[in-house]
């Protein structure tokens, strides 16, 4: 326990890492960038080691920073949620949970109603793109997909998925054609959800065609460009066109038959959906209680 670096130096660098700046490592700390500079400088004397690589305005993690990073953010993490337990005293049994959009109305919505009713215990729930800070919203879980944003915390798989066409079964017999390749279909007619920066490798209508055979059919007039997945998918409904949507999400609408998949040709999602837990926050009654209710306790969430 002797000679350890400054507690203001290990947050200084903490927030540095996560942020990727100096300056908006100051803004979230409410101290100018050239204090944080100053404090991570302090901290890499103490240890004999360069943390940051700095060029310009810019800084990357050297790899001893990055070995250090993931168990100061869980660190932090732990000692944010101990407090936190204690401020808020729990007297009122409820869980903050903070869901990906496209997972919300159509996959957790549901478990949240009836999870309500099951156990009198409230959800705040809100609807966030990553990231998230749990530290400075108080969550207590995260529904979301991929992991990538929250090293140093627990992450539990949801499901794993693969994204596939949808539309109304008007829309089909309008467009269908035999082989199901969707050839008659013009580009006008494409659904699109733009997933955003952090998802820009997930399956979009070029990646179908390459996967049917069809790469050589260039995308020249795109359709609907929606941001919101849920959108999409009542646009497909409404005869708007095709949607490339995962497959969790139109369950139901496939088997009322509101909405077909016109091809047998899919796409594997190429990361899985998880719910992501500060450490010392699963062990409250209250969030146990959901995980348990999911499913997660054992390993087998609820479809």
């Amino acid at each position: 326990m002797h000679n350890l670096p400054s507690l203001n130096g290990l947050r200084a660098f903490e927030v540095a890492a996560r942020c990727g700046s100096f300056v908006l490592a100051g803004n979230e700390l409410g101290v100018s960038s050239a204090a944080v500079s100053l404090q991570v400088k302090s901290l890499e004397d103490h240890l004999g080691k360069m943390l940051f690589l700095r060029k310009g305005n810019r800084i990357s993690l050297t790899d001893a920073g990055e070995e250090m990073y993931p168990k100061l953010a869980r660190a932090f993490g732990e000692l944010s949620d101990a407090a936190q337990i204690v401020r808020s005293n729990k007297r009122t049994r409820q869980v903050v949970v903070s869901v990906l959009p496209a997972l919300s109305d159509r996959w957790f919505l549901p478990k949240a109603l009836s999870f309500r009713e099951q156990t009198g215990v409230a959800l705040d729930i809100r609807v966030q793109e990553d990231p998230i800070d749990f530290e400075r919203e108080a969550i207590d879980v995260r529904l979301t997909f991929g992991s990538a944003f929250y090293p140093g915390y627990r992450q539990i798989p949801l499901f794993s998925d693969f994204a596939l066409p949808v539309c109304s079964p008007s829309f089909w017999e309008q467009y269908s054609d035999p082989d199901g390749m969707m050839t008659n279909i013009p580009d006008t007619k494409l659904i699109h959800h733009k997933w955003g920066p952090a998802y820009a490798s997930e399956p979009v209508w070029a990646d179908w065609r390459r996967e049917a055979g069809t790469a050589s059919v260039a995308l020249t007039n795109p359709g609907l460009i929606l941001s919101d997945m849920s959108l999409a998918i009542s646009a497909a409904k409404q005869n708007a066109g095709v949607a490339l949507t995962p497959s969790m999400l139109v369950k139901a609408d496939l088997i009322s038959g509101s909405l077909i998949s016109p091809t047998k040709v899919n796409l594997p999602m190429k990361k899985d959906y998880v719910c992501v837990v500060p450490n010392a926050r699963a062990e409250t009654s209250t969030v146990r209680l959901l995980l348990e209710y999911l499913g997660l306790d054992k390993g087998s969430p609820r479809s």
